[in-house]
């Protein structure tokens, strides 16, 4: 059997259906359904995304879905996998002013790698760059740095946009933002991982929310916080998981 170049993608899309849950009040406990763990195919027809994830429009095989991701580099016309082992019906999305009569929210997604054309053998052999993650080509991975839009600037507070965008200058140094939670996935290879967002950034550039591991913590979703912890680039979990900027050991206050 001929393996497709995909990636998997399992991290944080289980929590997704609960998150917007929390957001918007709907009741899922009567609605969702649970299906068998196939892993189906289909082409990406159109993204509508909100902070922290993406619901795709997927054609699969002539039959047409909503199917719910974790924010992902996903574009249109992308073939990608996805179970069905929560399906929901008549979903609202307040954030999108819309109510989806199915919609799937995946737990397992597959992405399609995408490796660029090499230029010479030492790339095709990995050997031009001293990053080794350069030319992985799963949207996650580090791309050619580019200057920060501005010079850096030492601050007491940042956001996340500036993060982002400082990351280099701000490798290794512990700093404080502030936010809102807008998704908690407890005990993940024994961390608990949140998403924060502060309304800065560019959703199709990954740029608008900020990932932070800690050992535990009680926040929730929708809770607005002062966050604390050390920045770390271009971190590789394995399998995938691939962050250009993290907040590591960090620590919350509710405001």
């Amino acid at each position: 059997m001929k393996l497709l170049p995909f990636i998997l993608i399992t991290l944080f899309t289980t929590t997704i259906y609960a998150t917007e849950s929390e957001h918007e009040g709907h009741d899922h406990e009567k609605s969702a359904q649970t299906a068998s763990q196939t892993i189906y195919y289909g082409k990406v027809l159109e993204i509508q995304g909100v902070m922290g994830y993406k619901y795709l429009k997927v054609d699969e095989n002539g039959t047409q879905h909503w199917v719910a991701i974790a924010n992902a580099p996903v574009t249109v016309g992308d073939k990608i996998g996805y179970d069905k082992r929560t399906v929901m019906h008549d979903f609202e999305s307040k954030s999108l002013g819309k109510t989806f009569k199915e919609i799937i929210f995946a737990s397992d997604v597959y992405l399609p790698q995408k490796v660029q054309k090499p230029q010479s053998m030492k790339d095709m052999l990995g050997l031009s760059s001293k990053d080794p993650h350069k030319g992985m080509g799963i949207g996650m991975s580090p791309e050619d740095e580019e200057k920060p839009a501005k010079p850096f600037v030492k601050k007491d507070v940042y956001t996340i946009d500036e993060v982002h965008m400082w990351r280099k200058s701000l490798e290794g140094q512990v700093i404080s933002l502030e936010g809102t939670v807008f998704k908690v996935s407890h005990q993940i290879m024994k961390r608990d991982w949140v998403h924060l967002g502060d309304g800065t950034g560019i959703e199709k550039e990954l740029t608008d929310d900020l990932v932070f591991t800690a050992a535990s913590t009680s926040i929730k979703s929708g809770d607005k916080v002062i966050a604390k912890g050390k920045v770390v680039v271009n971190k590789d979990f394995g399998y995938g998981y691939f962050y250009k900027v993290l907040i590591q050991d960090a620590a919350f206050e509710v405001k």
